[in-house]
């Protein structure tokens, strides 16, 4: 009979660079490995992460799958196949957790029996110290998974961070649901974010509920690209795309024309000439929440124009057939 209490489950694509450092980390877990294990699904990498992940296979209770079709909720359904245990760790390839890190967790499940979500501390490992006008400015939140001004105790599953998060497996079904085209998928450009917050939201509207500690710890790479402007406004965009999807009750009331909410879509034209010269000014808090305002207003309108389009696709589809 199995003696596993807890899954760790992630999906990697390219995760070459910073899954040796969160491997490694895991090596010097304080649980006994035979009472815990990894489910780490390759999502069709390009470079050397299979390579990677078999080094360590010896070392770690580690399985290892293959996902070929891409998008990080293909890969965690292919994940849920393997789950063992009581408990589910749902993390992602660039952590360094303590190693107390999953002991933390089941110690956490144990005390507060009346919570099946529950998500741990998740603190900044930066590959390069940020400028002051993203530490201040910047949502470290949305930008990285960063939550160390969460309080210990009940919260909304919306709050849950994907880095560091844990399920009673009891409250899962077979498969990782969330909108489909929500969230990382390499061949998408531009992606709607928040697959992790559409997963933990739709348990909790099944009746589950939230608990954060701060006793689960990891640290979260943050590599040095992640702190330049232009990647930090693309994240905007995303985080605007995503709540269209995550959060349609903030567009239900707006007037819209053409599919696309008003408000949206004239302060984006109206801010467009404004940004263009926002961008060749010194950086600056203020050019910053300008533009980091845009992004966001960018990536609501880019969603509503996708699921128009893929509406009057349907549309036409449903026309031709009945022809």
């Amino acid at each position: 009979m199995s003696k596993v209490k807890v899954t760790i489950l992630f999906s990697t694509y390219n995760g070459a660079k910073t899954l040796p450092t969160m491997l490694n980390a895991l090596c010097a877990s304080t649980l006994p490995k035979d009472e815990w294990k990894i489910v780490a699904v390759n999502n069709n990498s390009s470079d050397n992460t299979a390579e990677v992940l078999k080094s360590y296979q010896q070392r770690l209770p580690l399985e290892v799958y293959f996902e070929s079709k891409q998008g990080k909720q293909h890969a965690l359904t292919l994940g849920f196949s393997y789950l063992e245990g009581e408990l589910v760790i749902l993390t992602d390839d660039d952590i360094i957790p303590e190693p107390n890190w999953v002991e933390e967790f089941l110690a956490l499940a144990d005390d507060q029996p009346q919570f099946s979500i529950f998500g741990g501390l998740i603190t900044p490992e930066w590959e390069e110290k940020p400028e002051p006008w993203l530490m201040k400015h910047g949502h470290l939140g949305i930008l990285y998974a960063l939550n160390d001004d969460l309080p210990e105790g009940p919260i909304s599953a919306a709050l849950i961070s994907g880095p560091n998060s844990a399920f009673r497996r009891s409250i899962l079904g077979p498969d990782y649901i969330v909108h489909d085209g929500l969230g990382p998928d390499a061949t998408v450009a531009q992606f709607p974010m928040g697959e992790d917050t559409a997963f933990a939201l739709r348990l909790e509207k099944n009746g589950a509920s939230a608990f954060h500690s701060r006793r689960p710890r990891v640290r979260h790479i943050v590599r040095k690209s992640y702190v330049r402007e232009g990647w930090v406004l693309r994240r905007g965009e995303r985080y605007g795309m995503g709540l269209v999807i995550i959060r349609p009750s903030l567009f239900d009331s707006k007037t819209k024309i053409g599919g696309l909410p008003i408000g949206s879509a004239l302060n984006w034209l109206l801010m467009a000439p404004v940004s263009f010269f926002l961008k060749r000014l010194p950086l600056s808090g203020l050019r910053f929440k300008l533009l980091w305002a845009q992004s966001v207003r960018q990536g609501i309108l880019r969603q509503f124009l996708k699921q128009r389009s893929a509406m009057n696709k349907a549309i036409y589809s449903h026309v031709g057939a009945k022809q």
